[in-house]
């Protein structure tokens, strides 16, 4: 992590890092104005709204990266998928090397690999079968695409928070309960792309890792988000479901990494996250190779991670199932290599989720038949 990401997700930096962030502070004073003027643009719909025949929920955050939302995307998505819906997750595709509106995947079949069409999209497409993923920079665009050519009837939007150019149904904001706001203060001085007053958009904010936060921090988030939803928020855990090996087909069993000295190989925005998950299942971390969100692993990343698990004695290389979206092929055959897959584990709050699922999957039904022909 670098001086400046440390300065970011430090409530209270001081020393060379605050000293780091004080040229920045003009640039967050002309971010927040900008920021300030695109919601009034978006309000007063001096910017156009495009509007969709069917449910549209949204999941996204205030920070950048690293709240927890795929976890959160794929749990409405299940909700949705066992309500009867034909859901289609719509996503920028971030890390990808094509920018296009593409699909990956129809329903039926993983279309694209994680270079094409984003390691998160894939991940998704991979773990929800009979679910449609597409991705590109317009969301109204593939809006159209998902209801028209893939008969989806409900539509999630992944990150979609900051994305307005399509109207929702439902917006919900997720906020890692350990690290809400980092330093507090917006980009590029600290992490957040809103000031927290943009949770009055929110119709229910999701806390993940709640396992990871003090109770004093938990009890204030809960008051924020009943302060600005008026409800209380749903609160999950990142909870591990299987070791899996490198071809993600065989799972190995939360078991082995129990006791085992262990490497972790990375590319998140949160990589401390990840290690106090495998802290949890009781390996001992010994070495870790961190890289930057979404980075592409090459040759070379891998033939240094191996030689760093060498020299450190350890037993298994760890990394997320996300970060093993974008590990070359031939990695798959690493004995030493696992992959952790998790799933957000709901600890409170599956009510209100249910009544705002409900709430917006019929605003959107009734939108589509007193639009429709």
């Amino acid at each position: 992590m670098t001086a400046l990401e440390r300065a970011w997700w430090t409530e209270r930096p001081a020393g060379l890092e605050r000293a780091a962030l004080a040229p920045l502070w003009p640039a967050e004073a002309l971010f927040h104005g900008l920021v300030w003027l695109r919601g009034i643009a978006y309000d007063r719909r001096w910017l156009a709204v495009a509007s969709s025949p069917v449910p549209v929920i949204s999941v996204g955050n205030v920070a950048v990266g690293g709240a927890g939302k795929t976890p959160v995307t794929h749990a409405i998505a299940t909700r949705l998928a066992a309500r009867g819906r034909r859901v289609a997750i719509l996503s920028r595709g971030y890390g990808a090397v094509r920018n296009d509106a593409r699909v990956v995947a129809d329903g039926e079949r993983v279309l694209l690999s994680a270079e094409a069409g984003g390691d998160e999209p894939v991940l998704l497409a991979r773990r929800l079968p009979g679910v449609r993923v597409l991705c590109g920079p317009r969301r109204a665009e593939l809006a159209t695409r998902a209801t028209g050519a893939l008969g989806a009837n409900a539509l999630l939007l992944d990150d979609g928070f900051q994305h307005r150019a399509l109207a929702r149904d439902l917006d919900v904001v997720v906020l890692d309960a350990a690290n809400p706001f980092g330093n507090g203060h917006l980009m590029p001085v600290g992490p957040n792309r809103e000031p927290r007053r943009a949770l009055g958009r929110a119709g229910l904010v999701w806390l993940s890792r709640v396992d990871q936060a003090t109770p004093e921090r938990l009890e204030r988030l809960r008051v924020l988000a009943f302060r600005h939803t008026g409800r209380g928020p749903v609160e999950s855990r990142h909870a591990p479901l299987d070791l899996l090996d490198g071809t993600l087909t065989r799972s190995r069993g939360l078991a082995a990494a129990r006791g085992k000295r262990v490497l972790l190989l990375s590319g998140l925005a949160r990589p401390g996250a990840f290690r106090r998950t495998v802290e949890g299942l009781g390996a001992e971390v010994v070495a870790e190779r961190r890289h930057p969100d979404h980075h592409r692993f090459t040759a070379a990343d891998l033939d240094r991670a191996r030689a760093a698990a060498d020299g450190a004695r350890a037993e298994l290389i760890l990394t997320t199932e996300k970060d093993a979206m974008r590990l070359p092929p031939e990695w798959g055959a690493e004995p030493r290599l696992a992959v952790v897959r998790i799933e957000a584990e709901l600890v409170a709050g599956e009510g209100a989720l249910q009544t705002v699922l409900d709430a917006a999957l019929a605003a959107g039904d009734r939108r589509g038949r007193r639009n429709g022909p």
